[in-house]
């Protein structure tokens, strides 16, 4: 038999071989060695600096590679590659790894450890064996091989508690590469013991003990939890609610205010003192970090009532590259956290942004959130981790990609999506535009963040009137189908006013400048269409672009009715400036319309199909329109309806009908699902009473004129959930499930068969000219016969323009001159020509002409500015709902407005945490009160009366519903009692009543002037509630 005695002296491995006698089957003296220096189990229990950590049962003799895996309390450099290069040996057959558990007891307390020894390729280098060498009762070493000398790397796991670190779960201290050993020896009085070893061994001849174990769970166990599962839901904030209490006597917000949709417009706000000098440069990185980077949004406000109150509100972070930082989990219970964390070697700047209101944080200005400080060289830090103790930042919103604990099964990181369940595209009937009415609590319109800006070319601000409506039909549905903007179940709409087909296919995507080319001359063109893609805006990209990113399950949408310029068409017909007779689409171009309409036809059945293929697992779902506007007589065509008759009336009606043919038809072609809403509207349309569905005139040329308000958007939903059986959008069990090539374009009963191709286009790139002025024609290639001349046509009454040679590639690229002698108002811009195909053809494009004042876009010889309806709108000189705006312009005429309630407004001087109620002097002969006092010294042409406001503390804090006035008396409620409605920060509802609301108001600090309180009720009045 040989053994070996092994030697090291001075680091040099001695290996002395000697031949002894074999004794046969004599048991070895190693036997029960494996049992004494070998451990089934690696307790994680530490207690030491006056703490402990795990416990007796705390066994991580499945969890040590997960521990390997982890490292928090340290940030060392080699971790990364230490892990790589022991899966390398655990995966590789000339690899081999062993596991070594310690228990040690010293002065400074009790802990164990976890060593680890390994190598990638060099496992036939090394062996174990056994020895008596330095301990008479044996040891196991694994060592190299004579003649080899390689060496073993190394890793020590514990608790970092060893480090005096605050936490606790075990994880890679240190170790490779600096720690390479040459053997290790296992004695049996120490507190090592193996665990796992996948080492050659060499067992001494006659053995019969237990073999070294080999076979390692942790290869294949994972957590199924993690100790950060319910965090999430502590340190996140689904609303930005804008609300300090008493912050050492001053109040902003109220329970009302989120800024959800609107936290980029507040932070793009800066206000009018303390301005930075860098903050245009901070505005264009966050667009950029918006569009190829990341950012998160911050929220920091406690509203702990007088003077205790921290008054931040909103910091934004952001990185210009993305892959600079990444959010991770930290830290351990009770002090975990969420952290944006600097990735290895990275030098590039998180930014950091405070925005608030600057009456309480800087004691300047007023309320109105805006931009305060960045963390420019030393101006301002931000606490860039969201705990769950200390400053309690919460977490809104992030787009840093996320290093999630293994095993995590909580809450995501809310953010962009990635998929959604439902997106809804299409024009201005999807959009919401309509929906004039303004917000209580922010004096806003329900218009989504970058959905109604103006153009600043000189800040490099694009104009964007999308009009996307929170109270839009899209919402409502998202709600019906459970889902929400946030979360795992995400929606989102990218819908526009006045988008055409052209803006929701895939033609020139690569070239497109944005809807009627918002984008173009813009040099960060690219930085904005990239950030349009992540945040959902609008306007930018083709509609198709989302489809393809997000593939959403559901899909709605309405198109085709912008590309037949009907929007314009109408507003030519109710201009009365031009004629007061029925207008020429309602006469003699009806057959015009209807060709026009009819062309529709295979553009749409084209969107349809490109949806499909770019994402064809979607529901696609083609809302029709709805009927706007009644036919029958008698009408009750209001003032704001415009100059509008029975013949034009009837036109509107029959080519909304043929639309929606056309669109049907197309749907069934193409394979997707026809949704007819086209009864949505009934007994609240235009020209019927009240027109309560309906937004009337806005202003002429205003986008928002003849649209569905917020109430015809709810009965839009309503047919659409109708039409739909009650199904859910998702699950809807009669999709079509294929289409039908056979389907034609539909004709109409009411247009000409025999009517000439006609295609309503953009020609002039100015659709507002102003008399006199030259314009440049421009048709695109293909759209007339080369070399044919074409002859240009501007009317409501026609004026020749002249004949002009087609190019030969079909474009047309001609300058005219607008007539001097017609009236400014609508007309449309005719081209008679051949096709390419050698037919008649008539193009057309509905054109306002204003006159050459720019201060008298009407040309009536009064400024614009004069006129109570602006330009080309008549006064009527009525007021039938007593709200200042006269009726030929008012979009909404109710019936008249007797009192008004509103939460404060710091620029007024009033408390924004209370309710105010005022009653309008107009209607002194409804109200039955004269001689109010009306405060006019910040506006003269103010007509309210302060009735009241909220007084008590049980009333402060309460955000503004609605008003009503009481129909019948309730107890002592008296009928015609003003009774405002409230929410609380948790939604719950009250009813506030007036002391006294049948005095005159009096003047403060007269004689007999008191405050007069709104008295919160026990119980809501009959009928009367904050929903609906």
């Amino acid at each position: 038999m040989k053994t070996r005695l092994v030697s090291i002296i001075t680091g040099t491995i001695i290996v002395f071989t000697f031949l002894l006698p074999n004794t046969a089957h004599a048991a070895s003296k190693y036997d029960a060695l494996t049992d004494k220096l070998t451990t089934p189990t690696m307790i994680n229990y530490t207690s030491m600096y006056g703490k402990t950590c795990g416990s007796t049962t705390d066994d991580y003799a499945n969890k040590w590679l997960w521990a390997f895996r982890r490292q928090q309390s340290n940030d060392r450099e080699n971790h990364p590659a230490a892990v790589k290069s022991l899966e390398t040996a655990i995966s590789s057959a000339d690899g081999a790894y062993a596991v070594v558990y310690e228990r040690v007891d010293n002065d400074t307390g009790k802990s164990y450890r976890i060593h680890i020894y390994w190598t990638e390729h060099d496992k036939a280098s090394f062996e174990t064996i056994f020895s008596d060498m330095w301990r008479t009762d044996g040891s196991i070493a694994i060592q190299s091989k004579p003649g080899h000398y390689k060496r073993l790397h190394y890793a020590l796991v514990s608790s970092p508690l060893i480090q005096k670190s605050t936490l606790c779960t075990p994880e890679f201290i240190w170790g490779y590469p600096d720690f390479d050993k040459q053997s290790v020896w296992i004695h049996t009085d120490s507190a090592k013991k193996i665990y796992v070893s996948t080492f050659d061994t060499t067992y001494p001849d006659g053995y019969t003990g237990r073999q070294i174990p080999s076979k390692d769970p942790a290869l294949t166990w994972k957590p199924t939890s993690s100790h950060y599962d319910d965090l999430m839901e502590k340190i996140t904030t689904d609303k930005l609610i804008n609300y300090i209490d008493n912050y050492y006597g001053k109040t902003c917000g109220s329970p009302a205010n989120d800024y959800s949709n609107s936290w980029l417009k507040a932070t793009e706000r800066q206000g009018a003192f303390y301005r930075r000098d860098y903050y245009n440069n901070y505005m264009r990185s966050l667009k950029k970090a918006m569009a190829t980077g990341a950012y998160a949004i911050g929220y920091q406000q406690k509203n702990r009532h007088n003077n205790t109150s921290n008054p931040y509100f909103i910091t934004v972070y952001w990185a210009e590259n993305k892959s600079d930082f990444k959010i991770r989990f930290l830290g351990e219970y009770p002090k975990r956290e969420l952290y944006i964390w600097r990735n290895r070697g990275v030098t590039s700047k998180l930014y950091s942004a405070a925005v608030g209101s600057p009456a309480l944080i800087q004691a300047a200005g007023n309320c109105e959130v805006s931009f305060l400080w960045g963390n420019n060289t030393n101006e301002g830090t931000a606490n860039q981790a969201f705990e769950e103790y200390g400053y309690n930042m919460k977490l809104f919103k992030s787009t840093f990609d996320v290093e999630y604990p293994d095993g995590y099964r909580g809450m995501k990181v809310p953010g962009n999506p990635t998929k959604l369940d439902y997106l809804a595209l299409g024009d201005s009937y999807s959009s919401g535009e309509g929906d004039t009415e303004k917000n209580n609590a922010t004096g806003q319109k329900y218009y989504r963040q970058l959905t109604d800006v103006n153009e600043d070319k000189k800040q490099g601000i694009p104009g964007e009137k999308c009009h996307i409506s929170t109270r839009s039909y899209p919402y409502k549905l998202a709600q019906y189908m459970e889902l929400k903007q946030t979360g795992t179940r995400q929606w989102d709409t990218v819908a526009c006013g006045g988008a055409t087909i052209y803006d929701l296919n895939g033609s020139n995507s690569g070239g497109y400048d944005g809807q009627n080319d918002r984008l173009r001359d813009y040099a960060d063109k690219n930085t904005l269409q990239k950030m349009t893609l992540n945040e959902m805006i609008p306007g930018r990209v083709k509609q198709i672009e989302f489809v393809k990113k997000y593939q959403p399950k559901v899909i709605t949408l309405t198109a085709g009715g912008n590309d037949v310029g009907f929007g314009k068409k109408i507003q030519s017909c109710i201009d009365p400036r031009v004629s007061i007779l029925t207008c020429d689409w309602a006469k003699n171009e009806m057959d015009t319309l209807g060709s026009q309409i009819k062309g529709q036809f295979d553009r749409l059945v084209g969107l349809y199909k490109e949806l499909k293929a770019a994402s064809p697992k979607s529901k696609i779902y083609a809302i029709g329109y709805p009927q706007f506007i009644t036919d029958t007589e008698p009408a009750a065509c209001g003032l704001n309806a415009g100059a509008i008759d029975l013949d034009e009336r009837r036109m509107i009606v029959r080519a909304t009908q043929y639309m929606n043919e056309v669109i049907e038809a197309a749907a069934r072609k193409a394979g997707v699902k026809y949704v007819d809403i086209s009864q949505a509207l009934n007994g609240g349309k235009m020209c019927e009473k009240h027109q309560i569905y309906m937004t009337g005139i806005v202003g002429l040329g205003e986008q928002e004129s003849y649209h569905p308000n917020k109430f015809g958007h709810t009965m839009i939903f309503v047919e659409i959930a109708k039409q739909l059986n009650h199904e859910s959008l998702l699950t809807y069990s009669k999709y079509p499930s294929a289409g039908d090539e056979s389907v034609n374009t539909p004709s109409s009963i009411y247009f000409d068969k025999g009517a000439p191709s006609s295609v309503n286009t953009t020609m002039l790139a100015n659709s507002k000219p102003s008399k006199g002025s030259k314009q440049k024609v421009a048709l695109a290639k293909n759209s007339l016969q080369p070399g044919s001349s074409a002859r240009v046509e501007i009317r409501s009454k026609p004026v020749d323009l002249g004949s002009y040679t087609v190019l030969n590639d079909g474009s047309m690229k001609e300058t005219i001159t607008i007539p001097d002698n017609i009236p400014a108002g609508y007309h449309t811009l005719f081209i008679y020509g051949k096709s390419a195909s050698g037919e008649d053809i008539k193009i057309t494009q509905t054109l306002l002409v204003t006159g050459k004042d720019k201060e008298d876009l009407d040309d009536n010889g009064i400024k614009d500015a004069n006129q109570p309806c602006g330009a080309f709108l008549k006064a009527s000189g009525k007021d039938e709902d007593l709200d200042d705006i006269d009726d030929a312009c008012d979009p909404e005429i109710t019936d008249p407005i007797l009192y008004t309630a509103r939460n404060g407004r710091s620029s007024l001087g009033e408390d924004e945490d209370r309710i105010y109620l005022f009653r309008n002097t107009r209607a002194a002969n409804l109200t039955g009160v004269t001689n109010d006092y009306v405060d006019k010294s910040k506006n003269q042409n103010n007509a309210d009366a302060l009735v009241g406001h909220t007084l008590s503390e049980e009333t402060r804090g309460l955000a503004f519903d609605k008003l009503v006035i009481m129909k019948e008396a309730d107890g002592d409620i008296k009928k015609g009692t003003p009774i405002v409605l409230a929410k609380d920060i948790n939604e719950k509802c009250y009813a506030l009543k007036p002391e006294d609301y049948l005095s005159p108001a009096l003047k403060p600090g007269s004689k007999e002037y008191k405050l007069r309180g709104l008295i919160k009720l026990n119980t809501l009045p009959k009928g009367v509630g904050c929903e609906g």
